[in-house]
């Protein structure tokens, strides 16, 4: 019959080699989480640089005047003008 101590370290054994898959399965999830993110963001990254040269263009002053002319708009009468 096996003694107390030999089942108490197999046990043990046991219970370090279930850790020891459980800690590589959570290693891989979180690995493949972090890339994931790394993905989203370089995609939101490429993202903010397209509206940064979006918005740029778009304030722009030619492309402010043609705005405002295809708005009906026009320029103010010296009249509507208020000098400080």
């Amino acid at each position: 019959m096996l003694s107390r101590y030999t089942v108490m370290v197999v046990a043990g054994i046991g219970l370090l080699s279930v850790g020891e898959v459980w800690v590589s399965y959570v290693r891989l999830d979180t690995e493949q989480v972090v890339s994931q993110l790394q993905k989203e963001k370089n995609i939101l990254a490429q993202d903010v640089q397209s509206l940064k040269l979006e918005l740029a263009s778009m304030l722009r002053p030619d492309t402010l005047r043609r705005l405002a002319r295809d708005m009906g708009m026009s320029a103010p009468s010296a009249m509507q003008v208020v000098k400080p």
